[in-house]
């Protein structure tokens, strides 16, 4: 058996048996709207269609994966001007008072009791939310497969972002590690450009690295999935590219389910 082909079985083997019953789909990024008490949060509605406001295509993506394997799908209803989804209630940018360099006049001067109003209605509810799933498909599965999807911008102060997905794991997580080679052999099969914790560290702030304090590494895989937003930018070009993913995921769950294995 060629090398390269002998190292993918063992990462299946590693991995165990895959199955859609055990994945959980999440957006935190997924919308752009503001509550209209917030008053758009002193921005142009311009603005709010740029990326500093949410994800764009992220969303379509997340449905397309929930809807052809057929598990849960959630996604945030606010932007993340308003509260960050995607980070802990202690980081600087929960609430932030500028992103891109863009000044958000509506987050200058928070209260604490605004504050803490923001965190009751828009940030808990999706977060118990994602987490309920989370502990109910280890309850019935054993275990949880939970892909959190993303966009990113092509480029960041002139300089180029080269890759078209990027696959955010944590390294110590051996069946972590072994599904992000699986996924990203199955894309570059495709031609795509993928590369591994890029354009961010796969253990930086966020709900994947949040919920790997709670679940044991048996018990919980979480992976992060970043899409460049050149490919996003036209609706046509998004339901493509949504709907190519989806597939892939589809292909890597239906070959896991030849394979069991006992990594930890």
């Amino acid at each position: 058996m060629p090398r390269a082909k002998h190292a993918l079985v063992s990462l299946k083997a590693g991995l165990g048996a895959l199955r859609a019953r055990e994945i959980v789909i999440s957006c935190e990024h997924a919308s752009n709207r503001i509550p209209r008490r917030y008053e758009l949060l002193g921005l142009p509605a311009a603005r709010l269609e740029t990326h500093i406001a949410w994800d764009p295509g992220a969303k379509e993506m997340a449905r397309a994966c929930g809807r052809l394997l057929g598990c849960p799908c959630h996604e945030g209803q606010y932007s993340r001007l308003l509260v960050d989804l995607n980070r802990s209630l202690r980081h600087p940018q929960l609430m932030a008072k500028q992103s891109g360099g863009i000044a958000i006049p509506g987050n200058a001067a928070i209260s604490a009791h605004e504050r803490d109003e923001r965190i009751k209605l828009y940030y808990m509810p999706y977060r118990k939310a994602v987490l309920s799933s989370i502990r109910s498909t280890i309850r019935r599965q054993g275990r949880c497969v939970h892909f959190s999807m993303h966009s990113f911008t092509p480029s960041v102060l002139g300089a180029e972002r080269r890759a078209d997905y990027g696959i955010l794991f944590d390294p110590r997580r051996l069946r972590e590690k072994a599904l992000s080679l699986l996924l990203a052999s199955a894309l570059r099969e495709q031609g795509w450009l993928v590369r591994f914790n890029y354009p961010y560290r796969g253990v930086s702030d966020g709900f994947t690295s949040m919920a790997r304090q709670l679940f044991s590494p048996r018990e919980y895989l979480g992976i992060e999935i970043e899409v460049n937003q050149k490919y996003l930018r036209e609706p046509e070009s998004i339901r493509r590219m949504a709907r190519q993913f989806a597939r892939t995921l589809e292909e890597v769950v239906e070959a896991g389910q030849r394979f069991s294995g006992t990594a930890r």
